[in-house]
């Protein structure tokens, strides 16, 4: 957390984040933070730089190794001065922190921005895992709470956690889910995430479509991958009785729906 921050902070216009397999010895960077104020003025600096009007939301990362919990100064402080011997315990204390402020400052553009973030989909050595702890939800939910006035969106890669989120996104006013990420975009898991999300959720709580694609073939089929998976789930519930058939294409378009 302290390194993108140091990075974002000798950046003039917003840039990329730093690759997950950086090697650190070769990223030159000018400012050091050595002091609470120094967090202070390189959020202030990110926060400036972001292109408030032109961008509608961020692309942001939550990770279940990270035990998520309020920190106060003094620990903050306390972990800094412990940078060159750092462990677990101060990349949690680093990781809180700096979250925290940012979300704050965020929060006063709350009408402009929307802080959207993946979950679920943690490092292997050569790719990524499906990964999501408990423990990590109940984090999130006193992130969320503490900040009522920003829109979270979530982006999650753990079908298993699906009905947890849901749960959180009912009793949230300011959360809502977003498509089927990474290890979630399978035919058969994507009709199982559907069928919970209907049920449990409003529309406006959820978006049906997200394709993390990285060509416009791979776009379009992906859009007709959801299409066909949530035509098939509204049928099944049309069959049983749950739905009139109006009612399940106004719902087809109120979740597909920019």
């Amino acid at each position: 957390a302290l390194l993108e921050l140091e990075y974002a902070w000798q950046q003039d216009v917003p840039g990329a984040p730093l690759p997950v397999n950086i090697d650190r010895a070769r990223i030159k960077i000018k400012r050091r933070i050595k002091t609470l104020d120094d967090i202070e003025k390189a959020i202030e600096h990110y926060c400036d730089k972001i292109p408030y009007g032109k961008v509608v939301s961020t692309a942001q990362h939550i990770s279940t190794d990270i035990r998520y919990r309020l920190v106060t100064d003094d620990e903050m402080a306390r972990a800094l001065a412990k940078r060159n011997t750092a462990g677990i315990k101060e990349r949690d204390i680093y990781a809180n922190y700096i979250l925290g402020k940012f979300l704050s400052k965020l929060e006063k553009h709350c009408h402009e921005i929307i802080y959207q973030f993946s979950i679920g989909a943690e490092p292997l050595p050569f790719e990524t895992q499906s990964k999501l702890t408990p423990e990590t939800i109940s984090g999130l939910a006193e992130i969320l709470s503490r900040h009522p006035g920003l829109k979270f969106q979530v982006f999650l890669s753990s079908e298993h956690q699906n009905q947890a989120m849901c749960t959180l996104a009912r009793e949230l006013p300011n959360l809502s889910l977003a498509g089927y990420w990474w290890h979630n975009f399978f035919p058969g898991i994507i009709r199982k995430i559907m069928r919970d999300r209907i049920d449990m959720l409003p529309v406006n709580k959820q978006i049906g479509f997200f394709s993390d694609a990285y060509c416009m073939e791979w776009m379009y089929a992906k859009s007709m991958i959801v299409r066909k998976q949530l035509a098939s789930v509204l049928a099944e519930k049309i069959c049983q009785g749950q739905f009139s058939e109006n009612i399940a294409l106004e719902i087809a378009g109120e979740i597909m729906s920019v």
